[in-house]
């Protein structure tokens, strides 16, 4: 690829960066419960400096553990005993040339008095979100306290062996409530006009200069909170702050965007497109002289260049792309741009972290923050043959990992192209990256010399004749159609078969089953203009989808208005008709359907794996064929049969 610019040094204050691309401050949850880094996080940081990254800000690092505590597992950097620790994760990243910057916090009124036992401490008295935990307006002892641990942190930060600190003044954090006109509505100097609000962190700056000279201080702040409430930032107040900054001595400004009450400004659902927001930097960079890193949903290292040929940014700020591909930029830059897996924006990363308060993963990259657990690829295949039967994301990553090991992996697909359920839950609006998933995993694997046997089932006997070392089971899953009458009448489909182009719908609309699915499935009759209804057992709509997830699904559904029937099953389907029972009450309902659409799930082929299973004493099964039915689950399975597998 043409990266002229991508991978150009560049300087931030004193510090020069091999490369143009930053991975950006992301929560881990890997932290011990007093904060110290722990090894499992020193790891995962130095795999993204080994990737070729040129700089990289690590999660927010807590300055304060009496009136801050976000989560159990927050990084920090409140006491001495945090710096050794952290001096282990500096010269680990240091090894490969990367720049590492800690980017130092405090939560305000986002903290968890659970944890602290305190009442959350902010610069007024107003909570971070309706039914949140009202603050305790700062004194100004609480002020200059506070502003201490901040000059004290990032005089740990310097010890520890850190380039550079950056002040988190984003997401609704304590320094961005001091620049709202919303949380902030102090009547003294700190509050009121720009010069006040941003008073707080001015006198951190010129504290930290105080005491440690030209050490660069980068400042992370949200561009335009994109939240539709007066008081908070806009684009042109956010230039003002940023002007106020630059004026304040700053070396750099990391734009991000949202707020603590719209999280989606600032890590995407999959259907926001790359440079949605680019206009943001954009003015950031023409209004200002020092550096500006921003993120715009890069997925890739040609639209990185593109951001930086426009003069939308001086640095990119890579972040989930990091989590799916930590070898991202060295890949760009041997060659290899085709074998970079690029995040397809399902919030896996977000999910459990902040859904579940598990640590960080990826749904595409099992590796993701168990890089200590998979440090060593044993290669010691020596040709033996394994046999894969199916060649959807279990199974190519299963293949792509025993290929990486010597293995001889010949895999079997029935169907003309590799992919499996991936090839039909790309067919929505707005799921292209799930295409360019299976190209990717597709490349990979034909690289490394897979034998992959398009058009051809993978039998008991075809695999038998080739007297293989084992089997690892992929063969996916079928939906599942349960008895009931009428199931398999004319008018009945599955969502799977819809959605694939093998059948259309027609009429009035029924869809059973209000998974993502089912979901995807209405939005895409409802934009045709259908009449649609959705039946659902349980008491909601899209029960066990993250949050975030199912608000962006539900975004595409609303508008139109479809029928919602939650706490009924499917009880008869006749010619033009539905019958329903209520869950609780047992009452029927029936409902007109001239398309009766089934989007139950999934069910593994149970018949196939059976007769495998009086054939082959080693043998694995992973991912639908397994009852799995997401691709975090399936990647997972893959990687980790491969992984395991015994020469």
């Amino acid at each position: 690829m043409k990266a002229n610019i991508l991978f150009s040094p560049y300087q931030i204050g004193t510090m020069e960066i091999k490369n143009r691309a930053v991975m950006m401050p992301m929560a881990t949850d890997m932290a011990d419960h007093t904060g110290i880094v722990t090894p499992r996080q020193i790891r995962y940081y130095q795999e993204r400096a080994k990737g070729g990254i040129g700089m990289i800000i690590n999660e927010y690092t807590g300055v304060d553990d009496v009136d801050s505590i976000p989560s159990i597992h927050n990084l920090r950097i409140a006491r001495d005993y945090h710096i050794a620790p952290l001096e282990e994760l500096t010269d680990a990243v240091h090894l490969y040339n990367c720049k590492i910057v800690a980017q130092i916090h405090h939560g305000g009124a986002t903290s968890n008095p659970a944890f602290t036992g305190r009442q959350n401490i902010a610069p007024s008295a107003v909570p971070i979100a309706d039914g949140k935990p009202v603050p305790r307006e700062m004194t100004k002892e609480d002020i200059k306290r506070v502003q201490q641990k901040f000059v004290d942190a990032a005089v740990r930060c310097h010890k520890a062996g850190y380039d550079a600190v950056e002040l988190h003044g984003a997401h609704g954090y304590l320094i961005a409530q001091f620049f709202s006109n919303y949380y902030n509505r102090r009547q003294d100097e700190y509050g009121g006009s720009v010069e006040n609000r941003c008073r707080f962190i001015a006198e951190i700056i010129a504290a930290i200069r105080e005491k440690l000279g030209r050490y660069p201080i980068l400042v992370r702040m949200c561009g335009d909170e994109m939240t539709p409430v007066k008081g908070f930032l806009t684009l042109e107040e956010g230039i003002e702050i940023a002007a106020y900054l630059e004026g304040c001595g700053i070396d750099a400004i990391n734009i991000s965007n949202g707020s603590a009450r719209n999280g989606d400004a600032n890590c995407e659902p999959y259907s926001y497109r790359p440079g949605w927001k680019k206009h943001v930097a954009k003015a950031y960079k023409q209004a200002l002289h020092i550096p500006v890193i921003a993120t715009n949903t890069i997925k890739s290292p040609e639209f990185a260049e593109e951001l930086l040929e426009e003069g939308v940014c001086d640095f990119v700020g890579l972040g989930r792309s990091q989590l799916a591909d930590p070898d991202f930029m060295n890949k760009a830059r041997s060659g290899r741009a085709d074998e970079i897996r690029q995040c397809i924006g399902c919030l896996y990363c977000r999910e459990r972290v902040l859904g579940q308060g598990l640590p960080i993963r990826c749904a595409i990259n099992a590796r993701t923050a168990r890089e200590i657990e998979f440090s060593h690829l044993h290669r010691n295949g020596e040709g033996k043959t394994v046999v894969v039967v199916g060649g959807g994301p279990a199974g190519m990553e299963a293949a792509r990992v025993l290929a990486l090991r010597k293995f001889h992996v010949i895999l079997f697909e029935q169907h003309p192209h590799l992919g499996g359920m991936l090839n039909i839950a790309n067919k929505p609006p707005l799921k292209e990256q799930l295409t360019k998933l299976v190209t990717t995993m597709a490349r990979q694997i034909e690289r490394l010399g897979v034998d992959i046997r398009r058009h051809t089932e993978g039998s008991v006997d075809a695999v038998m004749a080739l007297h293989p070392d084992g089997v690892i089971m992929a063969c996916g899953a079928v939906p599942l159609i349960p008895d009931i009458p009428g199931i398999h009448g004319a008018n009945v489909v599955t969502a799977e078969d819809l959605l694939a182009g093998k059948v259309t719908a027609a009429g009035t609309c029924v869809i059973i089953g209000s998974g993502l699915t089912g979901l995807e499935t209405a939005a895409t009759l409802l934009k045709k203009k259908h009449t649609v209804a959705l039946v659902e057992m349980k008491p909601g709509v899209g029960e066990g989808i993250f949050g975030a997830v199912l608000n962006d699904e539900l975004s595409r559904i609303s508008p139109y208005h479809p029928a919602l029937y939650v706490n009924y099953k499917l009880c008869a389907i006749s010619a033009g008709t539905v019958t329903l029972e209520q869950v609780q009450d047992h009452t029927e309902r029936t409902l007109q359907a001239d398309t009766v659409i089934l989007a139950m799930g999934l069910t593994p082929r149970q018949h196939e794996i059976d007769a495998f299973r009086q054939h082959f004493e080693r043998l694995r099964i992973i991912g639908d064929a397994n009852g799995g039915g997401k691709i975090a689950l399936a990647v997972r399975q893959g990687f980790e049969a491969a992984y395991t597998w015994e020469a």
